[in-house]
C-alpha cells in the first residue's frame, strides 16, 4: 500500500486513480485496516546554502528568500476556477483514461465529475477543507473521509490545499523552510520543508516556469520497506515559452510498475459564477 500512500499526498492523483478505475482504488484504500504511525515533525533546518554558477547576474545575485517570494506571485490565485481535465492513468499493462469537470471555489470547495465513453458520468466527487466524499454511479456506492483521517492513515499531512494546488497546476506546496537553493542565470532550484515533507523545485529563468517538483518522504514517515517509494515526481507541461501558467502536469511515482498519472487542462476559466450540485442518493450503499 506505500505507493497509495504516495499519491495520496499529492492528494488529486489517489482519486483521479480512483475515478478513472470507477472508484475502486479509493475502496481499497479506504477500506485497509492498515494505518501509518504518525510522523514526526522535521525540525527547523539551518540557513540554506547558496549555490550560483551564473557570475554576476541578476539571478546569481538574487537572495533565497526574494526568490521564494517572487515564486509565491507566480502562484494561480483565483476567487472560482473551471476547467475540463484529460487524465490518463498508467500502470503496468493497464491503463485508464477519463475525462474530469473540475469546479472549484478557492480554499473552500472542489467538485468534480467523471464522465467515461459517450459522456457517461462515472463518478462524482465534493472536497471541502474537511472531507472528500466520491459517489461511484456505477456501483451506487459512495466513500466519505475526513482528511485528519486521511493523514492518519498515511503517517504524512496531506490537506485541501496541497490537492488544490496540484489540479490548478501550482506546486502542491510551497513552503519558507528553505534547507538548499541553487540560483544561476537560467533555473532556480529551491529545496524546502513543511513538517515532514520535503520538497524540491525546480524552476526556469527568466520565465519562471514550474518545471518540476520532486516530493520526498522520510523513511521514518512512511515505514517503507523500499526505500525507492519515497520519492515521487510531477514534471508541468508548457504549450509553449510565453505561456504563464502550465496547461497540464504529469506525475510519476517511481515504482515497480512505473505508475504515471498525465492530466491535460482545458478550458480553464476563472472568477465566473459556479455550481457545485451534489447529492448522494437515498438508495447509495457507504463504503468503509
Amino acid at each position: 500500500m506505500n505507493l497509495f500512500r504516495q499519491f495520496m499526498i499529492m492528494g488529486v492523483s489517489a482519486l483521479c486513480m480512483g475515478i478513472s478505475s470507477s472508484c475502486s482504488v479509493v475502496h481499497r484504500l479506504f477500506s485497509s485496516g492498515k494505518a501509518a504511525t504518525a510522523s514526526s515533525v522535521i525540525p527547523s533546518a539551518p540557513l540554506p546554502n547558496t549555490h550560483s554558477s551564473a557570475g554576476p547576474t541578476s539571478a546569481g545575485q538574487m537572495d533565497v528568500m526574494q526568490a521564494y517570494q517572487i515564486l509565491q506571485q507566480h502562484l494561480l490565485r483565483f476567487h472560482t476556477y473551471a476547467a475540463r481535465l484529460k487524465v490518463n492513468f498508467m500502470r503496468g499493462d493497464e491503463q485508464q483514461n477519463v475525462v474530469v469537470n473540475l469546479r472549484i471555489q478557492s480554499d473552500s470547495l472542489i467538485w468534480m465529475n467523471a464522465t467515461a465513453l459517450l459522456g457517461i458520468e462515472v463518478a462524482r466527487a465534493l472536497i471541502t477543507p474537511d472531507s472528500i466524499i466520491v459517489i461511484n454511479r456505477l456501483k451506487r456506492t459512495y466513500y466519505q473521509k475526513s482528511f485528519p483521517d486521511i493523514a492518519q492513515w498515511l503517517g504524512v499531512p496531506v490537506d485541501f490545499h496541497m490537492l488544490q494546488n496540484l489540479l490548478v497546476g501550482n506546486p502542491p506546496f510551497l513552503s519558507p523552510n528553505i534547507i538548499d537553493a541553487h540560483i544561476d542565470s537560467t533555473s532556480l532550484q529551491l529545496t524546502m520543508q513543511a513538517d515532514s515533507l520535503i520538497n524540491q523545485i525546480s524552476v526556469t529563468l527568466p520565465a519562471y516556469h514550474w518545471q518540476q517538483c520532486k516530493l520526498m518522504i522520510p523513511l521514518k514517515a512512511l515505514l517503507a520497506e523500499d526505500s525507492s517509494q519515497l520519492q515521487s515526481v510531477i514534471e508541468y507541461v508548457y504549450a509553449d515559452s510565453t505561456q504563464a501558467l502550465p496547461n497540464g502536469w504529469q506525475l510519476m511515482a517511481g515504482d515497480a510498475q512505473h505508475t504515471t498519472v498525465q492530466v491535460d487542462i482545458q478550458n480553464a476559466v476563472l472568477n465566473q459564477t459556479l455550481s457545485f450540485p451534489f447529492a448522494i442518493p437515498a438508495h447509495y450503499t457507504p463504503q468503509q
